[in-house]
């Protein structure tokens, strides 16, 4: 809808929450006058915080403010600004000002793309996107490393177990037995340290809630659900991220 359109309907609108006998001056009130200054104040507030970082920063190349593509990303990032009270999304939005002061995006409809995100997805969501980095094809080769040694170190054992010859009370499979074990265990517990992130309590929420966020990561196509990678996995419960996730959580490692 065209910005002069959207003028004529609120003041039509306004006209007849106007035209109430006795409450009409208090929903303009609420709906339009109260609402404008809370917009207002949100711009205030992120103007606050730009300006702070520009007086304790003074390497930032200012000239670039007068940049036709530095204009577009000030406009979209000033859209969203208006639409948060989140003071951590505020921040957000001040650093990717700063980077694209520092080294433009040669593509901007990514930008504007990620900016939206941003806006929409809650903080526990780009925290749980952010930690489902590490679940990517590394993550599966490294699983299937994992396996291979289990495999090793239980033949390994198998052969101790059937060997009928001790020579001083050690088995000639000992040494290879040792080496199979110290391997497995390194990767299991390499595996260990990530597979806490598909852990809701890691983010401090119940498993209804954690559900519902990492689907609602996954419908915007930042994660991706592979059940059959796993047997035995439950729909949601083994993702991990996609290709469109990973270039997302490299704009958003840039904006902390």
């Amino acid at each position: 809808m065209k910005a002069n359109s959207k003028e004529v309907i609120q003041s039509t609108v306004k006209a007849l929450f106007g035209g109430i006998p006795y409450a009409g001056t208090a929903l303009n009130e609420v709906f339009f006058d109260y609402h404008s200054r809370i917009k207002q104040n949100r711009l205030n507030n992120f103007t606050e915080i730009l300006a702070e970082y520009f007086e304790q920063h003074k390497d930032v190349p200012v000239k670039n403010i007068k940049t036709e593509h530095f204009a577009d990303i000030f406009e979209a990032v000033l859209k969203r600004v208006v639409q948060t009270k989140s003071e951590s999304k505020l921040k957000r939005f001040r650093t990717i000002l700063i980077n694209e002061l520092k080294n433009p995006t040669e593509q901007i409809e990514l930008v504007d793309l990620y900016l939206d995100l941003i806006s929409t997805l809650s903080e526990e969501e780009l925290s749980i996107l952010y930690h489902h980095r590490f679940f990517d094809a590394d993550y599966e080769e490294l699983i299937d490393s994992m396996n291979d040694a289990r495999q090793e170190l239980e033949k390994v054992e198998n052969l101790k177990k059937d060997e009928l010859v001790i020579v001083n009370n050690k088995s000639k499979y000992q040494d290879q037995y040792v080496a199979a074990e110290h391997k497995f265990s390194d990767l299991e517990e390499k595996v260990k340290c990530k597979t806490k992130y598909r852990k809701a309590d890691y983010y401090n929420l119940d498993e209804r809630k954690f559900m519902f966020y990492k689907q609602r990561l996954f419908s915007k196509g930042l994660l991706i659900d592979n059940p059959s990678s796993r047997i035995g996995s439950l729909p949601f419960q083994a993702m991990g991220i996609s290709e469109f996730g990973k270039e997302f959580v490299q704009f958003i490692k840039k904006s902390k």
